[in-house]
C-alpha cells in the first residue's frame, strides 16, 4: 500500500481511482465456471487473438508484476545478505568455526520454539488480510486479531524458552553454562513474535516496500551495534546479537507501518472471533515445527558425536546453498501465496501461477547453479576463510536442491492456498523424518560430503510427495513451458553436478 503523508485515507482512494476492468466474454475466453475480468491492456490483447491472447498477456503480466516484487524486496534482501556476509566473515576471524556454530545452535533454538508457539500466524495471517484489503473496516478488524494473537503466542515462547534454558544448554553442550544466554534468546522470541503479525499485515495489503525498507534498515542498525559486540565480548556475544537484531527489526517495522491501519490489539472477544486462522495457523507451524525439529535434531547429534566446529562447517555449507537462494524464494513467496489464496477455487488459474512460478523460478536459477559451481572456491573463501574449504564437496553436491525446490515449494504452495492444513503437516511430518534419517545416515559414512547426496535425495522425495498431492489429488497440471523448463534444468544441473564433482568445474 502506498504511503500515507496526510489525514486522507488511502484506501478509500484506491477504490475511488482503481483502474475500470473490462468484463470479458465467456464465449471468447475458457473459463472455469466464473466471469473472467482483465484490464483494457489484456483485454484488447483478447479482443485481437481470442483466448490464448488473454492467457498470454495475463502470464506476461504476472512476469512483470514477480520481477517487480523481486526487485524490491531481492534488493533489501540482498543487502540483508551483504550484512549477514559480513557478520558471518566477522564472527569466523573473532570467534572461530565455534562462533559460527553457536550461532547455528541458538538460531535453529528460537526457530523451533517461535514455530510451535507462533501458531504459524506469519502465515495464515497472510491469507486473512489478503481476503480482506480491500474492506477498510474488515481489514482493521483483522489487523487487531491478528497483533492481539502474536502478542500472546510471544509471550508463550518466550516463558516456554526461558523454562526449558537449563535442559537444553544441557543437551546442546552437555553442561548448564548456556542457561542465561536461552534466556536472552526467549526476550528475542517475543519480538519476532510481534515483528510477525506486522510482516503479514504489510505483505497481505501488498506493502512490499514498507516491508523491504524496514528489514534493511533493522538489519543496517543490528549489524551496527552486533560488530562491537562480537570483538570485545566473544562467544556470549552471539546470544546478545540475535536480540539486538530482533529488536532493531520490529522498532523500524512500526516506523513504516500502514498508518492508515490503526495500531490496536484485539480484546477477548475479538481475539475468538480469529479462531479459523489461527487453527490453519495451528497446522502450518505444526509442519514448519517438524522440519525445524529435523534440523535441530540433527545439529545436536552432530554436535555431540564430533564438535561445536563440525556444526559450523555444516551451517556455512548450509547457508550458501539455502539462505542465499532464499532471497529469490522469499521474493516470490511474497507476492505468489497471497495470490494462490485468491484463487484457490479456480484449478485453471492455479495451474497457470504455478507453471509459470515454476518456470520464472528455474530460468532464475539455473543459471546461477553454473556460476556458483565455477566460483565456488572463489566464493568460500571470500565469505568465509581458506579453513572452510573443506565445505566444497558437500555444496557442490547440495547446490543441486535448488531445480528440485523449484518446483516443489511452487506445488505446496497449492496446500496452504487450499487452507488443507492436515494434508500440509502429515506432508511436511513425514519429510522432515526421512530427512533427519538420510543426513545421519550419510554423515556416518560419508563426512560433510554425504550430507551433500542426503540433501538431494531429501528433496527428491519431497518433490515426489508434493507432486503426488498436485497431480493426484487435486488433479491439476503444469502447463507445456513449465515441463520444458523442469527438463532442461533437471539435465543441465545432474551436468553440471557430474562435472563438479570430478572437478572439471572450477577455478
Amino acid at each position: 500500500m502506498h504511503e500515507s503523508r496526510d489525514g486522507y485515507n488511502r484506501l478509500s482512494l484506491r477504490r475511488a481511482y482503481r483502474p475500470q476492468q473490462t468484463e470479458i466474454s465467456a464465449r471468447t475466453l475458457p473459463r472455469d465456471g466464473k466471469t473472467l475480468r482483465a484490464s483494457p491492456g489484456i483485454a484488447t490483447a483478447c479482443r485481437a487473438c481470442g483466448g490464448k491472447g488473454f492467457w498470454k498477456a495475463m502470464k506476461n503480466s504476472l512476469t512483470a508484476k514477480v520481477l517487480k516484487v523481486i526487485g524490491v524486496f531481492s534488493g533489501a534482501e540482498a543487502f540483508g545478505i551483504i550484512c549477514s556476509v559480513v557478520k558471518m566473515k566477522l564472527v569466523a576471524m573473532w570467534l572461530s568455526a565455534t562462533g559460527v556454530g553457536l550461532f547455528g545452535l541458538f538460531g535453529t533454538t528460537v526457530d523451533t520454539v517461535s514455530i510451535i508457539t507462533g501458531l504459524g500466524l506469519r502465515q495464515s495471517g497472510v491469507r486473512e488480510v489478503a481476503k480482506c484489503r480491500h474492506s477498510e473496516g474488515a481489514l482493521q478488524r483483522i489487523a487487531a486479531r491478528l497483533r492481539g494473537w502474536c502478542m500472546l503466542s510471544g509471550v508463550a515462547g518466550a516463558l516456554v524458552l526461558s523454562f526449558l534454558a537449563p535442559w537444553l544448554s544441557l543437551w546442546l553442550f552437555g553442561d548448564y553454562g548456556y542457561w542465561w544466554q536461552f534466556m536472552i534468546l526467549g526476550g528475542a522470541l517475543l519480538l519476532n513474535s510481534l515483528t510477525g503479525g506486522e510482516q503479514a499485515i504489510l505483505q497481505g495489503t501488498g506493502g512490499f516496500r514498507r516491508l523491504a525498507k524496514a528489514a534493511a534498515s533493522g538489519t543496517a542498525a543490528g549489524l551496527a551495534i552486533s560488530i562491537p559486540m562480537f570483538r570485545w565480548l566473544g562467544d556470549m556475544s552471539v546470544a546478545l546479537s540475535f536480540l539486538v537484531y530482533s529488536l532493531s527489526i520490529l522498532f523500524f517495522l512500526f516506523v513504516y507501518r500502514d498508518r492508515s491501519i490503526p495500531w490496536r490489539v484485539a480484546g477477548r472477544k475479538e481475539l475468538g472471533e480469529g479462531a479459523g486462522f489461527v487453527r490453519l495457523g495451528g497446522y502450518i507451524a505444526l509442519a514448519t515445527f517438524a522440519t525445524n525439529l529435523a534440523h535441530m535434531v540433527f545439529m545436536s547429534w552432530l554436535n555431540r558425536e564430533t564438535s561445536t566446529a563440525e556444526v559450523g562447517y555444516f551451517q556455512a555449507g548450509n547457508t550458501l546453498v539455502f539462505r542465499y537462494t532464499s532471497l529469490i524464494f522469499g521474493a516470490v513467496g511474497l507476492e505468489f501465496y497471497p495470490r494462490m489464496a485468491a484463487n484457490s477455487h479456480s484449478p485453471r488459474r492455479m495451474y497457470l501461477f504455478v507453471s509459470h512460478e515454476i518456470s520464472l523460478l528455474l530460468k532464475i536459477f539455473t543459471p546461477m547453479l553454473l556460476l556458483f559451481l565455477l566460483f565456488r572456491r572463489w566464493i568460500v573463501e571470500i565469505l568465509y576463510t581458506a579453513d572452510f574449504e573443506v565445505i566444497l564437496p558437500f555444496v557442490s553436491v547440495a547446490i543441486f536442491t535448488i531445480i528440485l525446490r523449484s518446483v516443489s515449494t511452487c506445488m505446496a504452495f497449492s496446500i496452504i492456498a487450499k487452507g488443507e492444513g492436515k494434508t500440509y503437516l502429515l506432508t511436511e511430518g513425514i519429510d522432515a523424518v526421512i530427512g533427519v534419517c538420510l543426513n545421519i545416515w550419510f554423515y556416518t559414512r560419508y563426512g560433510l560430503a554425504g550430507i551433500g547426496f542426503a540433501q538431494v535425495i531429501w528433496y527428491g522425495v519431497y518433490t515426489i510427495m508434493t507432486g503426488v498431492i498436485y497431480f493426484g489429488r487435486y488433479r491439476l497440471r503444469l502447463g507445456k513451458e513449465a515441463v520444458i523448463a523442469v527438463a532442461v534444468s533437471f539435465a543441465t544441473g545432474v551436468a553440471a553436478v557430474a562435472a563438479a564433482w570430478r572437478g572439471w568445474l572450477i577455478l
